[in-house]
C-alpha cells in the first residue's frame, strides 16, 4: 500500500485555540501539531518568505518522521506570472534548503492564480527551471490548464497534479508523478475554505483516495477549511475511516 500522509494547510490559527490546540494555549503550536498529524502544508511561504534559519528551527521541533510541503511564493504564481523567475526561485529554495537537507521534505505546491490561463511555451520554460530533484505539485484554477498538452507537461517533468475540491475546477484524480496531492478546500459562501465537510462528504473521498494510491508510491492530502478548526477535525476523521495510524506521540483534538 502507498504511504499516506494526511494534515492540514497551516497550523497557526488563533480560533483554533480550545478546540485543537488547549484552551490556554500551547507554547509551541508546531510541535503541538506535529502530535496530531504526520506532516503539514505551509500556507505562509506564499505570502511571505521566512529566513532560513526558521525553517531550520521546523525541522528542530518536529519528530523524525514528521513531514512539510511548502508554497510557492505568489511573487513567482501571482506578480510575475512564471517569467523571468530565477531570483524568486532560488531565494525560495534558500528557505527550503534546511528542511529537504533535515529529510523532512514533500513537496513543493505551485498554487496557480486563476487569472492566469495555459500557455505551453510559457509553461514549459518555467518548469525547465525547476530542480529535478525538487518534488512539486501543481494546482491548477483555471480551465485551461486541463488541456492534454499541460497534463503531459506535468509527466514529461515528473510534477504532480494537485487534486482539488473546491469551487474552481472538477474533481479529477490524475496521477502525473511518483506522488499525487490533494487539497480540500471546501464549497462555503462567499469563503470557500469557511466550510464544514460532513460525514458522508468525507466518506466519498475514502475510494478516491484509494484509487490514487493505486499509480502512486506516496500520497499526501490537506485540508484548508480552517475556520473554527474545522479543517482539523475532518482530517482527523478521514484519517481514521482511512485506517491510517496516528503519530506516534498523539496529541489531543477537542471535537
Amino acid at each position: 500500500m502507498s504511504d499516506i500522509l494526511l494534515g492540514t494547510s497551516g497550523w497557526d490559527y488563533p480560533e483554533w485555540s480550545g478546540r485543537v490546540y488547549p484552551r490556554r494555549g500551547a507554547s509551541d503550536k508546531l510541535r503541538y501539531y506535529a502530535g496530531l498529524f504526520p506532516i503539514v502544508e505551509v500556507n505562509s511561504t506564499f505570502y511571505r518568505l521566512p529566513p532560513p534559519s526558521v525553517t531550520a528551527s521546523w525541522v528542530k521541533r518536529t519528530p523524525a518522521g514528521f513531514r512539510f510541503a511548502a508554497k510557492f511564493p505568489q511573487t513567482i504564481t501571482h506578480d510575475l506570472r512564471l517569467v523571468r523567475t530565477d531570483e524568486e526561485l532560488a531565494r525560495f529554495l534558500a528557505v527550503l534548503k534546511p528542511i529537504r537537507e533535515g529529510g523532512k521534505f514533500a513537496a513543493a505546491l505551485l498554487q496557480l492564480p486563476p487569472s492566469l490561463p495555459f500557455e505551453p511555451t510559457t509553461v514549459r520554460h518555467f518548469y525547465e527551471t525547476l530542480p529535478r530533484d525538487l518534488p512539486v505539485a501543481v494546482e491548477f484554477r483555471e480551465r485551461s490548464w486541463l488541456a492534454p498538452e499541460s497534463i503531459d507537461l506535468l509527466r514529461e517533468f515528473a510534477l504532480a497534479y494537485v487534486t482539488v475540491d473546491g469551487p474552481h475546477l472538477p474533481v479529477s484524480l490524475e496521477v502525473t508523478a511518483p506522488f499525487a496531492y490533494i487539497r480540500w478546500h471546501g464549497h462555503g459562501s462567499p469563503l470557500w475554505y469557511d466550510y464544514t465537510y460532513s460525514t458522508t462528504e468525507l466518506a466519498s473521498w475514502i475510494p478516491r483516495v484509494r484509487a490514487l494510491t493505486e499509480n502512486a508510491a506516496t500520497l499526501y492530502g490537506f485540508f484548508n477549511n480552517h475556520f473554527r478548526g474545522d479543517a482539523a477535525v475532518n482530517c482527523r476523521t478521514l484519517t481514521e475511516e482511512l485506517g491510517l495510524s496516528p503519530p506516534a506521540r498523539r496529541g489531543r483534538l477537542d471535537a
